[in-house]
Parts: C-alpha cells; sequence; structure tokens
C-alpha cells in the first residue's frame, strides 16, 4: 500500500484539480469538480437516458433499465434493476421519464460529492490509496494492502494510481442506496462478480467484513421475535409432550394458569430467546455459507443449486445450530417441566448448577441424538420447502414479482408445518429424555427405550402428544421468523 501511495502522491498533481472544501454542497459544487459546464452535463445525462432507452419510448421501464445495467456491466441480476426503477420513479406509475432521471441523477451527484470530500482529506480533488484505507476503517471495515489495491484497480479507470471525482462519479453513479461506505464496499463485492470473470478472485475479506455479521444479526432477531410471540404455545406443547398419562388441552392450560398467571405462560422465554437468537443466527448464516459453497463447487449461482442442495445445506445448518445451543434447550425444557411450590419459580442459575453437579457435564446432552435425527429433515424440509415455494409463487403467480409479506407468510406456514409433522415423533423422544433426570428412577435408559415405553404403555398416538399447541406455534413461527427474516435481509442490504 506504501508503494501505490507514494505513487499517488507524485502523480496527483498532474491529474488532480483541487475542489470546494467541506461546506454546503451544491451543484455548482459538483459542476467545478468535473470541470464540466451546465450545458455539458446536460447533454451527458441525455446522452445516458437515450443509452437506456434504446427503443426510443421517452420513458424507462424495468426491463429497459436492467438491459442498460448489464450492458454496463453492473449487477442487475442482484434487483439493482428493482431497486434504480423505484427510486427514479418519484410518481410510481412504473416509467421514468428524463425528469424524474435527471432529478435522481442531480441527488445522486451530490450524494456521491459529500462521501468524496469526507474521503479527500487534503482537499486536493483526488482520492489516495491510504485516505481511503483510513476513511473504511474509520467505518469500522479493516481490510488488508491486496483487497484495497482490488478497491482502487476497480475504480481507477486510468489505472494512475489515485481516484479523481470522475472516476468516484462513474462508479457509483447508477448505485440506487445511499452511498455509505458499507453500501460502497457491499457494491464492490457485487460488481466484482460480475466484471472481474477469470482475471481475479473475489477478496475474502469482503465478505467476511459485510455478510458474515448481517446474517447472523438477520437470523438472531426472526429467532427471537418468533419465539416470544409463541412463548405461550411453545409451553404447552413442553408440558403436554412429557405427561405419559392420557393429555388433555385444557386442563393443562388451567393448570399453567394456577401455576403462574400470565407470566407462567411465558416461563422459559427469557432462556429461549438467549437459546434461539444464536441458534437461527447460526443456522440462517450457516444456510446461507453451505448454498454458496454448493454453487460454486457447481459453477453456478447459490439460487440455482436444487431442492436436493438446499435440503443438505438445511440439514447441516439446522445440526450445527441445534448442537451449538443445546445444553441450553436442556435447561429450558426443565425449566418448563419443573413443578413449582406455591408458585415459586425455579431459579435459572440453581437448576443449571444442579445439573452439572448430580447428573454430570454430559447431562446438557441428553437427547442429542434423537434431536439432531429431528433437526437435520427438519431443517432440511422447512428451509428448503420455503424456498422452492417462494420461487414457484414467483415465477407462476406474481411473474417474476418478489413476494410480498402474504406469500412469505403462505410460503412459511406450509414449510414449517410440513417439517414438523415429519419429524414430531422425535421432538417427543427428545424432549422426555431431557425433562427426565438421570437419578429418577422412572428414567429412561436411553433413545431406544423412550421409543418401546411410549409404544409399550400409549401407542402411536404417544408420539404425537402436544402436536396440535405445536401445530399452532410452529406455522406462526416459521410464518414470523422468515417474514423477519426477509425484512431484516433488506434493511441490512442483504439481497
Amino acid at each position: 500500500m506504501e508503494a501505490k501511495s507514494k505513487n499517488g502522491k507524485e502523480q496527483r498533481s498532474n491529474c488532480c484539480n483541487p475542489v470546494q472544501k467541506p461546506g454546503p454542497v451544491t451543484m455548482e459544487h459538483v459542476l467545478l469538480a468535473l470541470g464540466e459546464t451546465k450545458e455539458e452535463r446536460e447533454q451527458r445525462i441525455r446522452a445516458l437516458f437515450n443509452f437506456f432507452d434504446a427503443a426510443n419510448c421517452g420513458y424507462l421501464d424495468y426491463n429497459q433499465i436492467e438491459k442498460g445495467l448489464s450492458a454496463l456491466q453492473i449487477p442487475a441480476d442482484y434487483k439493482y434493476a428493482k431497486d434504480l426503477l423505484n427510486v427514479c420513479d418519484a410518481n410510481k406509475d412504473g416509467r421514468v421519464d428524463y425528469q424524474e432521471f435527471k432529478r435522481y441523477m442531480d441527488d445522486k451527484e451530490l450524494d456521491v460529492y459529500r462521501i468524496f470530500q469526507a474521503i479527500d482529506v487534503e482537499h486536493n480533488g483526488c482520492i489516495l490509496p491510504e485516505e481511503l484505507y483510513d476513511a473504511l476503517l474509520r467505518a469500522g471495515i479493516e481490510i488488508d494492502d491486496e483487497e484495497l489495491a482490488h478497491f482502487v484497480e476497480r475504480v481507477d479507470k486510468d489505472n494512475n494510481g489515485v481516484i479523481t471525482f470522475e472516476e468516484w462519479r462513474d462508479f457509483l453513479l447508477l448505485y440506487p442506496h445511499e452511498a455509505t461506505f458499507e453500501n460502497i464496499y457491499h457494491y464492490l463485492e457485487r460488481v466484482c462478480l460480475v466484471d472481474i470473470g477469470e482475471q481475479a478472485a473475489i477478496p475474502e475479506g469482503i465478505s467476511k467484513h459485510i455478510h458474515a455479521y448481517r446474517y447472523l444479526i438477520a437470523g438472531g432477531v426472526a429467532g427471537a421475535a418468533s419465539r416470544t410471540a409463541t412463548a405461550p404455545l411453545d409451553r404447552l406443547k413442553v408440558v403436554l409432550q412429557v405427561q405419559t398419562t392420557p393429555a388433555r388441552i385444557m386442563p393443562a392450560l388451567r393448570d399453567l394458569w394456577k401455576e403462574g398467571g400470565v407470566l407462567g405462560f411465558f416461563r422459559g422465554n427469557g432462556l429461549n430467546v438467549l437459546k434461539v437468537a444464536p441458534e437461527s443466527a447460526i443456522r440462517f448464516y450457516t444456510y446461507e455459507m453451505l448454498k454458496k459453497f454448493i454453487a460454486q463447487a457447481k459453477g453456478g449461482d447459490k439460487a440455482d443449486i436444487g431442492t436436493l442442495g438446499r435440503l443438505c445445506s438445511g440439514g447441516v445448518a439446522g445440526a450445527v445450530a441445534q448442537t451449538a445451543v443445546y445444553p441450553m434447550d436442556l435447561v429450558k425444557t426443565r425449566l418448563q417441566t419443573y413443578a413449582c411450590e406455591n408458585g415459586k419459580i425455579p431459579n435459572l442459575g440453581a437448576m443449571t448448577r444442579d445439573i452439572w453437579v448430580q447428573e454430570g457435564p454430559r447431562a446438557f446432552y441428553r437427547g442429542l441424538i434423537p434431536s439432531l435425527l429431528g433437526i437435520i429433515p427438519y431443517a432440511g424440509i422447512d428451509l428448503a420447502a420455503y424456498e422452492t415455494l417462494k420461487d414457484i409463487s414467483k415465477k407462476y403467480i406474481l411473474q417474476d414479482s418478489e413476494p410480498g409479506p402474504l406469500v412469505q407468510l403462505g410460503c412459511g406456514t406450509v414449510s414449517g408445518a410440513l417439517g414438523a409433522t415429519c419429524v414430531y415423533p422425535l421432538q417427543v423422544v427428545r424432549t422426555r429424555m431431557q425433562a427426565q433426570r438421570s437419578d429418577m428412577g422412572a428414567a429412561y435408559n436411553g433413545m431406544s427405550d423412550v421409543f418401546r415405553r411410549t409404544f409399550q404403555h400409549e401407542g402411536i398416538r404417544g408420539f404425537y402428544k402436544g402436536i396440535f399447541p405445536n401445530m399452532l406455534k410452529v406455522v406462526p413461527s416459521a410464518s414470523i421468523t422468515y417474514m423477519v427474516y426477509e425484512a431484516m435481509k433488506k434493511s441490512l442490504d442483504l439481497e
């Protein structure tokens, strides 16, 4: 980086014109930085509009914008065409006339100029590599010399080691989102995916800095929101699952009410949220990364890995997430099935300590095998069915439009119900193993013993105890999870 920086300092007096120091930004400042007159700028914007309006319609629609972006090697396949149409279309009629297009250009050039000024700390009209590095560092994005070189190389069209405002403007002019440092860095990755071909590899640090924590946040928020909304149904389901006598919903509800009132239905939810937030975060992030890995192995896009690829990705992602948080799941089950005396809620710390001291560390993983046997097909079916249904609705019902909240709700409902029904007997076995203390006479002797005794004393119906509140819980839970996840992905620019 030092070599490039020195080179940039030697050349900047030959390639950069001084620009206005920070202050209120006007179009006059932009014209001065570009060395253009108003008439020349008008001609440039008109020429760009005509480039998109190849059919000479007098307006731009989605198809024209998509074709134009593709011709400019800008990744329209990442919904930039739709986003650009929306941000330009002031009257929301689905078309962009020249005045709307020019208004967007005015706003975008001012926006781009402001961030250019923020990076160009010496205000000499060009960005040096070390100035770009410092700006990214201030935004919390730490990159190495190789990544910085990729960034500069992509923007620096004349390859002189520095970035002029014209080069900076051309790089971001058709980017439809706010020009923040994170957005610009994320945009660079997507442009590189289309632009660099076989000439270079995508800098590993880009995905490391931008993708990872955003997928974790999106998955964590989605999981926490859905579990809190369905906490009463989850507690009812667990209570019914551990009953070896005939299970009745209404008596169980009355007992829960008598035991703790409204708060009794939310017992264990705090721990459940602490568990499900990292679990959902790990599951969604692992799922996205596995899809990407399979797509790279097949030489395609992660949206095209097929149903089998989604099943494998979802199953492995579910197993990884479940194993990571399983001790918390066991403590949550014990907490929800603990018989309170005089309405006194058990102490979480004391319960965890008792399990460790009286039953040993292995007790925290009791029931893990049936849990994994269940979570692998459940997560695989759930995630694969959701994305498959979403793709089908997009292709055959919405004519390639993006699914809205109601469609996402429907897809999440069907996929969640399908996955839960297929693996419910394994959930019952897992819950019974979790709830039984190893020092109790009624404790089960492993997974096969649970299956044998449940079938012997309760029949097939015993494996489906609590399935009704479970379905009432799973359907809204899965739907809420996917709706929040999709909304978080959109707000975090992960589409």
